[in-house]
C-alpha cells in the first residue's frame, strides 16, 4: 500500500478532528481537500517518484506538503528552516530534489520552486527524472546534518507504515487526545512517532513552530489544551523546572514520549515530580531502524526510568562485539538490531548502506547492554566513548554522576584531544544560586561524587550548553563560557 492509500484510510475516519498552528485550523476533511489541490499541481508538473524538497517555516504547510508528496506519488525530503543555509545546501547536494515546496518568501536555493502560502509555482516548472533507486520509497530523512555531511536515510512506504502501526499498538491515545508537534517534522522520532502516528489515530495536531523553547511549549500546552507531548529528556526536564517554580499544573498531559537523548535518573526523578500522575514512555530509536525500536511500559518508568525498554512486536535487539559476537546481560557492547522497519539504505552510497548492516543486523553505533529481563540500556554513541589511560569511558555514565550535585542544573561531557591521547571535558551549567562558585570549588565537590578515573582533566563552567533546533544537547566544546 502506497504512503497516500494508508494515510488517506485513516484521516477520512476522523474527519472532524484537527491540525492546527497559532495562526490556523483545519478538520482532517478540510485538510484532505487541501492535499488534493496542492497534489494535482505537484502531479501536472512532476511524474511520479520526483524528489521533492520540503522547507517551510509553520509545521502546518510542512505537514500539508509531505501529504501532496505522497497524494502525487512523490518522494519529500524534510527540510528544517532552523538549521540554516549550509545545512540545506548539503541535504539538496547530497539529494538532487527536482523541486522546492515551501512557504518562505525569499530563498536562493536554485531549484524550481512551489509556494505553499500562494498554492503556485514560483519558477518555471521541473523537467525531473525519476531515479529507479527511490521506487518503493516513502521519504528521505538526512541525519548528522549539525555536525557533517548529511546522509539520506531512506525508508520504505512500507516500512513507514509499519512502525507507525507498531507504535499504535503500546501508546495509549485515543482519538480525544491533543498532541503537540513542538519539533521540526525533519526530525524521523517527530515525522513518524508523533505526527503520522497521531494523524492514523485521529488526534487533534497542533504545531508549535519556534525554536527550542519550554515556556513556549508549557504556555501552548495550556492555551490549546494538549494532552500527549513528545521531546527530549532535556525539553522535559526544563519543563518540570517550570512547573514547579511556577506553581503551575500538569494534570491535563496525560501522556508524554521521552527520546532523542540517554536519560539521567536525576533528571528522571525531576520529570516525574513535574508530570505526577502522567503516563510516561521511554523510548529508542533511530532514523535508519524507521525509526522505533524499543519502548518502557509507563509502568516501569519509576522503577528503572533510565532503560529504554523492549523491543517493538517483530523487533529484535543483539547486544555484540563489533564482529556481532553476542554478549551476555550486563555486559557493554554494541546495539545491533533487525527491525523489519529498518531503511532501503542511505542514498547514493551502497558502500555505506553495507557498512551500516552486518548479517541482517542493523549497526545502531550505539553503546547499551540488556539485563536479565532482556530490558534495554542505551550507554553512549559509539563515537562518543572517551577512552582515557585505556578505560573506556562514557559521558552519560559521567553525567549521571554530576547530575546529582544539588548545585549543577545541566551538564555535558566529552572527550577532549591531548598530547598522548584523549581526557574527559566538561561543561557545566551552574543553578542561580550556586553562580558565584568558582572553577577549584566546583572541581573538588565533583572528586567528592564521582570515581578517580572519571573526574573531569578539563571544566568549563557556561551560561548554556549548544543545543539543535528540537532541543537536543550537541556534544561540542561549548563557546559561551561564564
Amino acid at each position: 500500500m502506497n504512503m497516500w492509500a494508508f494515510l488517506f484510510g485513516r484521516m477520512s475516519a476522523y474527519p472532524d478532528s484537527l491540525l492546527f498552528d497559532g495562526e490556523e485550523q483545519c478538520t482532517y476533511q478540510q485538510m484532505l481537500e487541501q492535499v488534493r489541490k496542492v497534489g494535482d499541481a505537484l502531479a501536472g508538473a512532476c511524474p511520479a517518484g520526483t524528489k521533492c524538497a520540503v522547507l517551510c517555516g509553520r509545521g502546518l504547510h510542512t505537514a500539508q506538503a509531505l501529504l501532496a508528496c505522497w497524494y502525487a506519488d512523490m518522494v519529500p525530503i524534510p527540510m528544517s528552516v532552523h538549521y540554516g543555509r549550509g545545512h540545506w545546501d548539503g541535504i539538496i547536494a547530497g539529494t538532487q530534489p527536482a523541486l522546492l515546496i515551501t512557504d518562505l518568501e525569499q530563498s536562493d536555493l536554485h531549484i524550481p520552486r512551489y509556494h505553499m502560502g500562494e498554492k503556485r509555482f514560483w519558477t518555471e516548472k521541473p523537467v525531473p527524472a525519476p531515479d529507479p533507486q527511490l521506487e518503493g520509497a516513502a521519504v528521505i530523512l538526512c541525519t548528522s546534518g549539525t555536525t557533517g555531511t548529511p546522509k539520506g536515510v531512506v525508508l520504505s512506504a512500507w516500512g513507514v507504515q509499519q512502525n507507525v502501526e507498531k507504535i499504535r499498538r503500546y501508546f495509549a491515545v485515543k482519538s480525544k487526545d491533543r498532541i503537540l508537534i513542538a519539533r521540526p517534522l525533519y526530525h524521523c522520532a517527530v515525522l513518524i512517532g508523533e505526527f503520522l502516528t497521531a494523524l492514523c489515530g485521529g488526534l487533534d495536531i497542533g504545531f508549535l513552530d519556534e525554536k527550542y523553547s519550554p515556556a513556549a511549549v508549557l504556555q501552548f500546552t495550556k492555551n490549546h489544551k494538549i494532552s500527549v507531548l513528545g521531546g527530549t529528556p532535556t525539553l522535559f526536564y526544563h519543563l518540570a523546572a517550570f512547573i514547579r517554580r511556577d506553581g503551575q499544573q500538569s494534570h491535563r498531559i496525560r501522556a508524554i514520549a521521552i527520546s532523542g537523548e540517554c536519560l539521567h535518573e536525576a533528571a528522571a526523578r525531576q520529570i516525574r515530580q513535574g508530570f505526577p500522575g502522567t503516563d510516561i514512555y521511554h523510548v529508542y530509536g533511530l532514523t535508519e531502524a524507521g525509526p522505533r525500536v524499543s519502548w518502557l511500559p509507563p509502568r516501569d518508568f519509576d522503577q528503572v526510568p533510565t532503560s529504554a525498554g523492549i523491543p517493538l512486536a517483530g523487533v529484535q535487539i543483539k547486544i555484540a562485539e563489533t564482529d556481532g559476537t553476542p554478549l551476555p546481560a550486563y555486559t557493554h557492547g554494541h546495539i545491533f538490531v533487525r527491525t523489519p522497519c529498518r531503511m532501503i539504505g542511505y542514498y547514493n552510497d551502497p558502500e555505506a548502506t553495507d557498512r551500516a548492516f552486518l548479517d541482517g543486523w542493523l549497526d545502531t553505533g550505539d553503546i547499551g547492554y540488556q539485563d536479565a529481563l532482556g530490558y534495554l540500556f542505551i550507554l553512549s554513541r559509539a563515537d562518543d566513548r572517551i577512552i582515557q589511560g585505556g578505560m573506556n569511558i562514557y559521558p552519560q555514565e559521567v553525567e549521571a554522576g554530576l547530575a546529582q550535585l544539588p548545585f549543577i542544573q545541566e551538564c555535558m561531557v566529552w572527550g577532549a584531544a591531548g598530547a598522548v591521547g584523549q581526557h574527559i571535558a566538561a561543561a557545566v551549567v551552574l543553578r542561580p544560586e550556586n553562580l558565584d562558585m568558582t572553577h577549584k570549588e566546583v572541581l573538588s565537590r565533583m572528586a567528592e561524587a564521582l570515581p578517580p578515573y572519571q573526574i573531569p582533566s578539563e571544566l568549563q563552567i557556561v551560561e548554556m550548553l549548544p543545543r539543535n533546533a528540537s532541543g537536543k544537547i550537541v556534544r561540542r566544546r561549548p563557546t559561551c563560557t561564564r
